[in-house]
């Protein structure tokens, strides 16, 4: 069901349920005055028959001078019971020996109120006195027709005013949630538009409506999520593609190598063993990227345990073992005993990947320094190098997967495009952040930076 249709259905429940109400309360109030002031004149009635009464007979003429009420709507009895002296005598007011030959039957709500059909609807009062030692019965009618042709009115107008209401009421409501949802409806459209799209450039965005502020607000989400999957999903076709021509170039070396094998190692066996070689560090290649790949795809999805860890002894080692494998000369300027909070085998893994990764960008001769720098709660890991460092339209593209600056596509100097991706990823994980910038006079610093305790005063 649409919200136009909601709020309608919603309207007209609403409008029922308060017409009744206030029908109800009207039928109430205006019937118990009307009640009232029957009794009233009833009473009053009353009064001008037992004044008219003398010599035990009523004075009809006079009565119908004194009485306020309409004697052609009112009908009187009275009955004097018998006496020693006297036998029993019924006086009947001007017409009511006839409206007495039908039956009246008393209405359920009402001790007072009778019913007569096709006469309609009376009150009934009775009072019995005394008079020269007779009693006297007086009973009266008193037409209720007026009052129940107002209720009538009344109920009638009530339904016609909810009815009329409804229909106008039901349509502008309609109207009104239409356009009100109009911003929505366009936003859906827009969303099924793109949905169903097929060739989508991943740069779609939605209509954002300036008004209504709340559809406003979605539609900016929207379009931020949207922009969001759009980028994972350009991410993903571009990490498709870097990863099917990483693979292409090994491949392709394999197989020819393998093509010359069969065609020419029968007849020339020396050409074996080179291209075994080949074969051999293409395979390998591959197997580094595969692995790599596969490391990504896990740190996606996990998370590090991590605790308070001495950084500068982990510093120390890291430096130590990089120079023992590299022969390359490291500079380590770590002391203290400064805590941080992180997963200490990560992140010596991310130490190790940023020396080696300033050991190939930067001549075998020129040393690389590894540095620790505590400022409040934070410590900041820097590797620099004196290569030829990073330009600056490569430092925001650095940490992305594949991605080598130009200057480094060279078979001269191995790899994939996938170490700072990978080292970025776990700095990550480890609540962290990893940055690059230019070292003095020449070269790259790539910093890390993780939460530490701070040192007591």
């Amino acid at each position: 069901m649409t919200s136009t249709a909601r709020f309608t259905r919603s309207y007209v429940a609403l409008l029922v349920a308060v017409m009744v109400a206030v029908s109800f309360s009207i039928l109430t109030i205006v019937g118990s005055y009307l009640i009232n002031n029957k009794r009233a004149d009833a009473q009053d009635l009353m009064t001008v028959v037992t004044q008219t009464f003398a010599d035990n007979r009523p004075n009809w003429r006079y009565f119908a001078m004194t009485a306020r009420v309409n004697p052609h709507r009112s009908f009187v009895r009275v009955h004097v019971a018998a006496t020693p002296h006297a036998s029993a005598r019924t006086y009947y007011s001007r017409g009511t020996r006839q409206f007495l030959r039908t039956e009246l039957d008393t209405v359920p709500l009402s001790a007072h109120v009778r019913y007569q059909q096709d006469r309609g609807v009376y009150y009934h009062l009775t009072k019995t006195t005394t008079n020269r030692g007779a009693v006297v019965t007086y009973s009266e009618w008193l037409s209720l027709n007026n009052m129940v042709g107002l209720f009538k009115v009344l109920l009638l107008a009530i339904i016609g005013i909810t009815l009329v209401g409804i229909l106008i009421g039901g349509w502008l409501i309609s109207w009104l949630a239409h356009r009100l949802n109009a911003p929505l409806v366009a936003l859906t459209d827009a969303a099924h538009t793109i949905a169903n799209t097929d060739n989508a450039t991943h740069h779609e965005t939605l209509p954002v409506p300036s008004a209504p502020q709340e559809v406003h607000e979605l539609g900016s989400e929207f379009n931020r999520l949207l922009r969001s999957l759009n980028a994972q999903v350009r991410r993903d076709h571009q990490f498709v593609s870097d990863a099917s021509h990483e693979l292409r170039t090994p491949l392709s070396a394999i197989r020819g190598h393998v093509a010359l094998i069969r065609r020419h190692g029968s007849d020339h066996p020396e050409v074996i063993p080179e291209s075994l070689a080949t074969i051999d560090v293409e395979s390998s290649k591959m197997q580094q990227l595969v692995e790599s790949l596969l490391r990504l795809s896990r740190m996606d999805h996990m998370s590090l345990t991590r605790d308070w860890v001495p950084i500068a002894p982990l510093l120390q080692r890291c430096g130590q073992r990089f120079e023992r494998q590299s022969g390359r000369l490291i500079t380590v300027a770590a002391t203290g005993d400064t805590l941080v909070f992180a997963n200490a085998e990560s992140i010596e893994r991310v130490v190790m990947s940023l020396l080696s990764n300033a050991a190939k960008y930067s001549p075998a001769t020129l040393p690389i320094t590894l540095s620790l720098t505590v400022n409040g709660s934070t410590a900041a890991i820097a590797v620099a190098d004196l290569g030829p460092g990073v330009a600056d339209s490569d430092k925001p593209h650095i940490f992305d997967r594949f991605y080598r600056a130009d200057s480094s596509r060279s078979k001269a100097i191995p790899g994939t495009g996938l170490g700072l991706a990978i080292a970025a990823r776990s700095v990550a994980l480890n609540h962290g952040q990893l940055s690059v910038a230019d070292h003095q006079p020449h070269g790259a610093v790539f910093t890390l930076t993780l939460p530490a305790m701070p040192a007591p005063e």
